[in-house]
């Protein structure tokens, strides 16, 4: 049996307005179930240049 294990997401930097804006968006694609879109914001944080190294949940 294969148990298939969510992708770590990444986190906003803390004071950041453009972090907290991409993780605004992606909470509303994941309300409307958009997946693919879910995955695009969380491309946008990961490549974002305030992103550090670590910050993961």
């Amino acid at each position: 049996m294969t148990v298939s294990v969510p992708a770590l997401e990444p986190t906003p930097v803390a004071g950041c307005d453009v972090c907290a804006a991409l993780c605004r968006q992606r909470e509303e694609a994941r309300a409307v179930g958009n997946g693919p879109m879910v995955r695009d914001w969380n491309d946008e944080l990961r490549n974002h240049p305030s992103r550090r190294s670590g910050d993961w949940k």
